[in-house]
């Protein structure tokens, strides 16, 4: 894959979510880059208390990072004349392959499939250094109407 930039998330009311909120201690705090082709990236290096069995990333936790990534993937895909506001999952399915463990860090991509009115389809994945897919998902987003 070529280089990636950093991409800024400028959304109001996000600033303690979970996943990408900056201002939540106990948060994920994700930060997310875009390859020329569209696709998000996101890496992180989870914490021991993250873990589902000892030395796996809970599925929770993995879902999560992959919801993310696949929202901003979404919310990136909008045309430059949409609304600003913001996209919301509207359906996740996730296939867990291959465990996901702790000492590693994970890396989640995540690109657009498709539009269709204020819906956006998304794949996802987590994959390890060599680009296997230990987890995928394929997710539906909506866009939020004004009022």
């Amino acid at each position: 894959m070529t280089e990636s930039k950093p991409l800024q998330i400028n959304r109001e009311g996000v600033g303690r979510c979970f996943g990408c909120g900056q201002e939540n201690e106990g948060g994920l705090r994700l930060l997310f880059s875009q390859y020329p082709d569209g696709t998000i990236e996101t890496k992180h290096l989870t914490a021991g208390h993250h873990c589902g069995l000892d030395t796996v990333v809970h599925g929770g936790i993995q879902a999560t990072i992959l919801d993310e990534v696949m929202g901003v993937a979404a919310q990136a895909s909008l045309p430059e004349d949409s609304s600003d506001l913001a996209c919301v999952t509207a359906e996740m399915h996730l296939t867990y392959k291959a465990p996901v463990m702790l000492a590693d860090e994970v890396v989640a991509r995540a690109r657009l499939v498709n539009i269709d009115g204020r819906d956006m389809f998304v794949e996802g994945a987590i994959v390890d250094s060599k680009g296997v897919e230990l987890t995928t998902a394929t997710s539906r987003w909506r866009q939020l109407r004004m009022g």
